[in-house]
């Protein structure tokens, strides 16, 4: 009797030992993570090494994606896992998966596509900070008025990226603020021929063929400029003068007037217009504009022209001419 109740504890022991396995092993086997890797063009990425590893007991899993950048891990118990994604030639990815409650059923969990950066890509937006850096640099030199340190770190700049847009336009206008309109236009050129709806770029461009005295270019750089930014009061007006001085008055007196409808109190625009009229013998229209650009007018010098082009024109009001 005693040999075979022990038997029978062992055999209980056996069950009991059997059983607690089994229910160890369902708890085991309560999650089927499956995903696919892909890069920032959304392509698949085989064979990246994926190496999960569980926060709680540091065990730890790898399995590398298939040819169609896929994945899948079977039968992983509960709990917080720190996740790396290496394969050569991209930036090494970590992320954390959180599953920390226990399930009675394996669960099914699709993890989101992951993406990994090429290294190529990584290592170009490392240089795009640093370029960034330069530039604002070079921007630093040109507000304190050090055109020739901002020419200098632009041209080194240059020589490695030349076709960096923002680094032309900067050159360009350190030329410009310099005087050397010539190679101000030829820098600034490059920037129109690559970013053609850049609005500054025509503008500075006008300034320099103004200075060139190009008058045509000017002209149609400045239009250029209004077309893209039709709120720019001074690419009117700066064309109205160039017109105004070539004769074209008609076309000046539009031009005034076009800018005088953004900055309606502006005295040298109120003058300008008024001198259109003065040109067109229309002396109570000029009169009128000199009186309002006076009412906005400072400066004690400038009043007194007024005064004085007001009277004269008064005059021949009355005389009649």
């Amino acid at each position: 009797m005693n040999k075979r109740a022990f038997c029978f504890g062992a055999v209980l022991a056996a069950a009991v030992l059997a059983w607690g396995t089994v229910s160890a092993f369902g708890q085991y086997r309560e999650y089927y993570f499956f995903g696919r890797v892909v890069d920032t063009d959304t392509k698949p990425v085989a064979g990246v090494e994926i190496l999960l590893r569980d926060v709680a007991t540091s065990r730890g899993y790898t399995i590398k994606t298939n040819d169609r950048g896929e994945f899948k891990f079977a039968g992983l118990p509960h709990g917080i896992y720190t996740v790396t994604f290496k394969k050569e030639g991209f930036a090494v990815k970590e992320d954390e998966w959180r599953f920390p409650n226990p399930q009675d059923t394996m669960q099914k969990v699709e993890i989101p596509d992951v993406t990994l950066v090429s290294q190529e890509l990584v290592d170009k937006a490392a240089r795009l900070k640093i370029d960034e850096a330069r530039i604002q640099e070079a921007v630093e030199k040109i507000r304190n008025k050090d055109y020739d340190g901002a020419i200098t770190l632009l041209r080194d700049f240059l020589e490695k990226n030349p076709d960096e847009v923002n680094a032309l336009y900067f050159l360009g206008l350190s030329y410009a603020r310099k005087k050397m309109f010539a190679e101000a236009v030829e820098t600034l050129g490059r920037v129109a021929e690559k970013t053609p709806d850049f609005p500054p770029v025509f503008f500075e461009l006008g300034l320099c063929y103004k200075q060139l005295d190009e008058p045509e270019k000017a002209i149609a750089a400045y239009q250029r400029n209004q077309e893209l930014d039709p709120t720019n009061a001074d690419s009117a007006y700066n064309s109205g003068l160039i017109l105004f001085r070539l004769g074209r008055v008609p076309e000046a007196q539009k031009a005034f007037e076009d800018a005088l409808a953004l900055k309606p109190d502006d005295p040298e625009i109120l003058e300008m217009v008024s001198r259109c009229y003065i040109n067109g013998g229309d002396f109570v229209k000029a009169v009128e504009y000199l009186e309002k650009a006076k009412a906005k007018t400072t400066d004690s010098d400038k009043i007194k022209f007024i005064d004085d082009l007001i009277h004269t024109l008064k005059e021949k009001i009355k005389g009649g001419c």
